[in-house]
C-alpha cells in the first residue's frame, strides 16, 4: 500500500523526535530514502492490525471486553485522515451499520487503532500504619477515641473507619470512631482498622496494639478450706426465715478473698432467729483474722447470745422489755435510762452477750488456748412490731454498723463502731467490757420507730467497702443506695438455682477489700425498695 510523503515524514517523526525538538526535513528524508522507510513502516502497521485483530478474538472469547483488550497495547503509529476513513468505512462493511462518530466509550473492533491512550484510573494510595493503643484492664470498661490518634499520623483523617478484627479484645468501634467495650481478654492483642475514603476505597489500613492488664480480680485464688482443720466451717453459708407479720429475714455469711486466696477458714459468723414472744433477732460477729482460732470465737458469741435470747425473751422478760422500752420512750426524758428499763435489759441483751463471752472463756480453757485466741466482735439487734411502734434494741462491741431503714429514704445508725488508732483496730468481746458497768450499758441503744422499712446488722467486710466516710454511715441515703442493690438479692432463690442471689451479692469487688462478708437483715415481705413519702420516730 502506497502513502504521501507526508505521512511518512510525520511516521519518522513520532519516532525519533524528543518534546521541543524537530527533525530537520533533510534528515527525515535520509532515514526515508537509506532505510527503505516507507516499506518497513507499511510492513509494520500491516503486522500490528493483523495482532490486534487476533488479540480481539482471543479476548472476546474468554469474556473480556475489547475495550480492557485493547487497553494492553500502545497506541500505534498515526494514520492519514484518508486511511481511517477507509477503515471505518471498510468496517462499517462488514458490520452492516452506517458510519458512526467513534466515543471514547466506544470499544475497538477487529482492526480498529485506538486514536490516543486511555485515561488510567486513579488509584488510591493505601497508607499503612502500626499504632499503640493505652493499656485496657481485662474485665474494666475501656474507651479511647481513634481521631485522637490519627490526628498525629494523617494531615486528613479517612471518611469513614470500621473495625476488621478486634483481636478477640471483645471491644467495637463507635461511629464516632470511638473503641469501647469491657475486654475479656489478658495479655497483647492485635486490632485491624480500616479508613475509607468517600467513594468507600480503603485509604489506610491501621493496626493496634493492645496490652490487656490481667483483671486483680482474676490474681485471687479461690482454694477451700481444710474441712479437717480445728474448728472447721464452710467457707459460706445462708439461712432464711420469716418474721412473721409480713416480715422476712436473711444471713448471708461468706469468706473473704484474702482467706480464700490462702486456703484459709471464714472468721465471720451470722445468725438470725424469732422468739415465740414476736422478737426478731439479728447478731453477727467478726472474728479477728489474727487471731488463730477467731472463727470459732465468732460462732460461740452470735449463736450461744443467740440461744440465750430465744430463751429469755419467750418468758416473761420479752414482754417485760416491751412494756418497759415503750413507756421509757414515751416519757419524753431519754438521757438517761430508767432503773424499770434496766433491770429487763439486764435479763435479756446484758445477760445475752455476757452468755456468748462466757462461751468462749470456757472453750478457750477447755482447748488449752489463750482466750484471745477466740477474739471476735459482735453486733446484737432484737425487733419487734407493736401497735405502738417498732421497737428496736441493739447491742454493738467492734466495728460494723446497725441501721434501721424508714420511710421518706431515711435511715438511722444504731451503733457506734470502736476504732482505734491505726487502720483496722477496733475492740473485742472480751473480760474488761463487763467490768464496766455504765459502759456496758451505754452500748445498748433503744429506740422506736413509727414505721420501719428494713433493718441491716453487717461486720466491716461490707461496710467499709459500701461506705468511704463516716459521714456516708450517717447519711440515709447512702443506705438506701445500699439496700436498693441489695433488695433483689434478699428475694428467696427458686428451685433451679445453684447459689443463692444473697452469695452473689457478697461476692462484690472493690479493690483493698477482701474480708469476710456478713449480713443479716429484716425486711418487708416486698422487697424493692420506694420513696414512700415522709416519716418520723416517735416522741
Amino acid at each position: 500500500m502506497k502513502h504521501s510523503q507526508d505521512y511518512y515524514h510525520r511516521v519518522i517523526s513520532s519516532l525519533f523526535e524528543k518534546p521541543g525538538q524537530r527533525l530537520p526535513d533533510q534528515l527525515i528524508e535520509r532515514v526515508i530514502q537509506e532505510t527503505n522507510g516507507p516499506t518497513l513502516i507499511d510492513e509494520f502497521r500491516e503486522q500490528f492490525k493483523t495482532t490486534m485483530s487476533e488479540h480481539y478474538k482471543q479476548s472476546k472469547e474468554n469474556g473480556t471486553k475489547a475495550e480492557e483488550a485493547g487497553s494492553a497495547f500502545t497506541p500505534g503509529l498515526p494514520i492519514s485522515d484518508s486511511e481511517e476513513s477507509a477503515v471505518s468505512e471498510h468496517h462499517n462493511a462488514n458490520t452492516g451499520n452506517a458510519p458512526q462518530d467513534r466515543s471514547a466509550d466506544v470499544p475497538l473492533q477487529p482492526g480498529d487503532i485506538p486514536s490516543e491512550a486511555p485515561a488510567e484510573a486513579s488509584v488510591p494510595v493505601v497508607a499503612t500504619r502500626t499504632e499503640s493503643l493505652p493499656n485496657g484492664r481485662s474485665g474494666q470498661p475501656y474507651d479511647v477515641c481513634l481521631d485522637e490518634l490519627l490526628n498525629e499520623l494523617l494531615d486528613e483523617l479517612p471518611a469513614k473507619l470500621q473495625l476488621e478484627d478486634d483481636g478477640g479484645s471483645n471491644l467495637s468501634l463507635s461511629d464516632d470512631h470511638r473503641l469501647q467495650g469491657t475486654p475479656t481478654a489478658q495479655g497483647s492483642l492485635q486490632l485491624k482498622v480500616q479508613g475509607l475514603d468517600e467513594q468507600g476505597e480503603t485509604v489506610l489500613e491501621l493496626t493496634l496494639k493492645l496490652a490487656l492488664i490481667p483483671s486483680s480480680r482474676d490474681l485471687w485464688k479461690n482454694l477451700p478450706s481444710d474441712p479437717d482443720a480445728p474448728y472447721a466451717k464452710p467457707d459460706e453459708e445462708v439461712d432464711r426465715l420469716s418474721g412473721g407479720d409480713g416480715w422476712q429475714m436473711a444471713m448471708g455469711s461468706q469468706r473473704g478473698r484474702s482467706h480464700a486466696h490462702r486456703g484459709g477458714q471464714r472468721d465471720d459468723h451470722g445468725t438470725i432467729a424469732r422468739a415465740t414472744s414476736g422478737w426478731n433477732v439479728l447478731i453477727v460477729g467478726d472474728g479477728a483474722g489474727s487471731c488463730e482460732y477467731a472463727r470459732q470465737g465468732s460462732l460461740l458469741a452470735t449463736t450461744v447470745a443467740r440461744d440465750e435470747l430465744l430463751s429469755s425473751l419467750a418468758a416473761n422478760e420479752g414482754a417485760a422489755l416491751e412494756a418497759a422500752a415503750l413507756a421509757w420512750w414515751k416519757g419524753g426524758d431519754r438521757s438517761r435510762m430508767s432503773q424499770a428499763l434496766l433491770i429487763p435489759l439486764q435479763q435479756t441483751m446484758i445477760t445475752a452477750v455476757h452468755a456468748g463471752h462466757r462461751a468462749i472463756t470456757e472453750e478457750a480453757k477447755a482447748s488449752g488456748h489463750p482466750a484471745k485466741a477466740f477474739s471476735t466482735t459482735l453486733l446484737l439487734a432484737l425487733h419487734k412490731e407493736t401497735p405502738d411502734g417498732h421497737i428496736v434494741v441493739t447491742f454493738g462491741i467492734g466495728d460494723g454498723a446497725v441501721a434501721a431503714l424508714y420511710e421518706g429514704r431515711q435511715a438511722q445508725m444504731l451503733t457506734t463502731a470502736d476504732s482505734g488508732q491505726h487502720a483496722g483496730q477496733t475492740r473485742f468481746l472480751d473480760a474488761p467490757l463487763f467490768q464496766e458497768a455504765e459502759g456496758l450499758y451505754q452500748r445498748v441503744k433503744i429506740n422506736v420507730f413509727s414505721s420501719l422499712e428494713a433493718l441491716i446488722v453487717a461486720t466491716d467486710g461490707l461496710t467499709d467497702p459500701k461506705f468511704t466516710s463516716d459521714n456516708d454511715m450517717h447519711d440515709g441515703e447512702s443506705w438506701w443506695a445500699l439496700y436498693d442493690e441489695l433488695a433483689p438479692a434478699l428475694a428467696a432463690p427458686n428451685d433451679d438455682s445453684e447459689r443463692d442471689p444473697l452469695q452473689d451479692y457478697l461476692s462484690f469487688f472493690v479493690e483493698r477489700h477482701h474480708d469476710d462478708r456478713t449480713l443479716a437483715v429484716l425486711y418487708r415481705d416486698s422487697v424493692m425498695p420506694a420513696d414512700m413519702g415522709d416519716s418520723e420516730a416517735l416522741v
